[in-house]
């Protein structure tokens, strides 16, 4: 929700913007913005098409939803979904994707592949932001797209001990992770939502965010109270 909602007031304010749907294992991000309008394309099926050989990449248009944004500023919105979730085929597609794809190696193709579909992007699209929904915690393709394909990072928490210590264990994988040549820190923006008046007597849980997360401001991570 937090990222469609930046994706449309972005292009509200006239920016260019793409919004990935890299949560491969819970797809959904197609609902905050087509509703349950069936999608063809996307993401799995994309990747799975660049990597059997072909001679060029898949068009865009095949993959991509172009949401309407009501502007006159100049701002655009296309939307590129994990793929025709919920039906049979998308869970197929992503099992063949799996079986092909050696994520976690740096060197293997489905690597490549999402560097690829990332320059693509640039290259072709021109978005002024990019906006990527990774799988929550650190998996092989969440790790890649949080760790290589993002400058900046949003992890969203809320107040129970739960909650922090699942982020915690994110922002110390991010923090150790490596990046390519060239690449600057990822900068981390932790967002502490549902906050209330009782959060401040809570103080078990206040004393957490004082030990284990303010000492981290300052660097590459930040913290906002929504």
């Amino acid at each position: 929700m937090l990222l469609a909602n930046a994706a449309r007031d972005l292009a509200r304010c006239g920016k260019g913007v793409v919004a990935l749907d890299f949560d491969f294992e819970a797809p959904g991000l197609h609902y905050k913005f087509v509703g349950e309008r069936e999608v063809a394309g996307g993401a799995v099926p994309y990747l799975l098409a660049t990597v059997e050989g072909t001679a060029s990449p898949p068009p865009f248009d095949e993959h991509m939803i172009s949401v309407p944004i009501p502007t006159e500023a100049g701002g655009w919105l296309r939307l590129m979904p994990a793929g025709p979730a919920p039906h049979k085929s998308y869970w197929a597609a992503l099992k063949e994707l799996g079986d092909r794809l050696r994520l976690t190696d740096l060197s293997g193709r489905g690597f490549m592949a999402l560097l690829d579909l990332q320059a693509r992007i640039a290259d072709e699209l021109k978005p002024d932001y990019l906006l990527i929904d990774a799988r929550t915690g650190v998996t092989e393709l969440g790790g890649l797209a949080t760790t290589v394909l993002a400058d900046i990072v949003v992890c969203m928490f809320v107040a129970n001990q739960e909650s922090l210590d699942g982020t915690i264990t994110v922002v110390e994988a991010l923090s150790s992770a490596p990046r390519l040549a060239g690449q600057e820190p990822v900068r981390v923006v932790l967002v502490l939502s549902r906050t209330t008046a009782n959060l401040a007597r809570n103080e078990p849980f206040a004393s957490s965010i004082r030990r284990r997360i303010v000492p981290r401001r300052g660097g590459n991570v930040s913290m906002l109270f929504v």
